[in-house]
């Protein structure tokens, strides 16, 4: 899941009304909310069903364009957008004794395209959206294992890293302030989800996370 937040400069060539299209940049900031879910308890002293919430905030980059229909009483618009950004988060409380174990979620890109409505009050135009998204992911565990008399030594039977592109939806708002000419001034927060993928970690079933297993 992905929340992403920016002000964008926007170009348009008769303000608000409809009709128009407009393009601009967008910089700000994404939080990228992920739960990880042990289903047959290796992590977390091998209990089954526990989850482990991890979330980071990073700055990103867009590209936006749309354009405003005038059709019938309600002020439709598309857009289509795309954001750049290093969006990650991760945790090493998987063995929340060992800490040897890394999970990380990682967003490289995201596009969107979706239709809304939207509302002028005066110079302010509030506007809300939806629509479908695509995005690069990258997911993955990874074990390091220490021993007292050896170096560590990673291993592969319990990590995992698959790279995906996935698909979900995103649902937006914000509002429009227009500007000098044909510029406006842009804030909007947008919601993103992708679904969930299942993995198998511990092929060998040879040991678990925490007491009884290696730390």
């Amino acid at each position: 899941m992905l929340a992403h937040a920016a002000p964008a400069g926007a170009a348009c060539d008769d303000g608000n009304d409809a009709g128009c299209t407009y393009a601009g940049l967008l910089a700000g900031s994404s939080r990228a909310f992920n739960r990880i879910v042990d289903i047959d308890g290796f992590a977390n002293w091998g209990n089954p069903g526990s989850a482990l919430d991890y979330n980071d905030v990073e700055l990103t980059g867009s590209a936006l364009v749309g354009r405003r229909l005038g059709i019938g009483p309600v002020p439709l618009r598309i857009e289509a957008d795309a954001t750049f950004g290093d969006m990650r988060a991760s945790t090493n409380l998987l063995d929340p004794q060992g800490l040897d174990e890394t999970a990380e979620a990682k967003i490289r890109w995201i596009v969107t395209a979706g239709a809304g409505s939207d509302l002028t009050i005066g110079r302010f135009t509030v506007f809300g959206r939806g629509g479908l998204a695509v995005a690069d992911v990258d997911n993955s565990v990874t074990d390091i294992d220490f021993f007292r008399d050896m170096p560590p030594r990673f291993d592969p039977d319990d990590s995992f890293r698959e790279i995906s592109t996935d698909f979900g939806w995103q649902v937006a708002a914000g509002v429009e302030a227009a500007l000098a000419g044909a510029w406006a001034l842009r804030l909007d927060a947008s919601y993103m989800a992708f679904g969930k993928s299942t993995y198998a970690v511990n092929r060998g079933r040879n040991n678990r996370c925490g007491p009884g297993g290696p730390h």
